[in-house]
């Protein structure tokens, strides 16, 4: 049997949710994710030797757990509706 530290096996798979090339937009999305109780992440992946924060080198990307993977593309699907 495998040992495992304590609690890493209740510790969920994070998966990507959502794409973008403009920080401002990952993080809107992020809040809104969190204000329905969704513990999103942002993984903002800037060129800094450039110091760019739009375009395809400043991608973000916004990561969900697992089991709420559906409930958030729900959301996102509806915000996108809103907007």
């Amino acid at each position: 049997m495998a040992a495992y530290p304590p609690g890493e096996r209740d510790q969920p798979r994070w998966v990507l949710l959502y794409t973008t090339n403009t920080l401002w937009e990952a993080e809107i999305v992020v809040g809104y994710l969190r204000s329905h109780g969704i513990g999103a992440v942002l993984v903002p992946q800037v060129d800094t030797t450039r110091t760019l924060t739009v375009g395809n080198l400043a991608l973000a990307k916004v990561y969900v757990p697992l089991p709420l993977y559906k409930e958030a593309a729900q959301l996102l699907e509806e915000y996108r509706l809103q907007q």
